[in-house]
């Protein structure tokens, strides 16, 4: 059987959730005055930006949400609202990229907790109320259509071992 493009998307949002708690725990540790390594965030900011954004919201921006607004008569109200909070993310990601650059450690704790909030919110309306909109619109050539689009787009395989050296770094020790 094959993989519909919700099942790829919803891959994708567990991955980007264990970035999420590795973020949270970064941020936790700075809350506490636990040192962080500059480049264990940069690192963090690298996967947010080529898995999260280049990788995973391009997907969607690019092959899914087009073939939806054809497919959908009338549903562009969910989809403009999670294209809204692509841009959100990616301003707060400039945050933290902007609070790391100036060592500001409590701007950083800030836009982590905003991120964090906006991404899992965002990741739960996507799996539970878009996705819904997206298997009751799309027939089963435009899905086909929309993984074969997916397809096109590179990922790094180096992010993944980058994520899992994070997570050991950052949940399987205490703060």
């Amino acid at each position: 059987m094959k993989c519909k493009c919700t099942d790829l998307l919803t891959q994708d949002h567990k991955v980007i959730l264990r970035c999420l708690d590795v973020l949270g725990q970064m941020s936790v540790r700075t809350e506490k005055r636990v040192d962080v390594h500059p480049d264990d965030v940069e690192a963090v900011l690298q996967f947010l930006r080529c898995f999260a954004d280049d990788y995973h919201q391009t997907k969607e921006e690019s092959a899914l949400f087009p073939v939806l607004l054809q497919s959908a008569a009338g549903q562009s109200g969910p989809v403009s609202h999670m294209l809204f909070e692509h841009d959100q993310e990616r301003s707060l990601v400039e945050g933290l990229e902007d609070a790391l650059r100036t060592k500001k450690g409590m701007d950083f704790v800030y836009y982590s907790n905003r991120l964090e909030a906006l991404l899992r919110n965002h990741i739960q309306k996507e799996d539970n109320i878009l996705f819904e909109i997206v298997e009751r619109s799309l027939s089963t050539e435009q899905d086909e259509k929309v993984v074969s689009e997916f397809e096109k787009f590179p990922i790094k395989q180096e992010l993944f071992a980058a994520l899992r050296n994070l997570e050991w770094k950052y949940m399987t020790k205490s703060a």
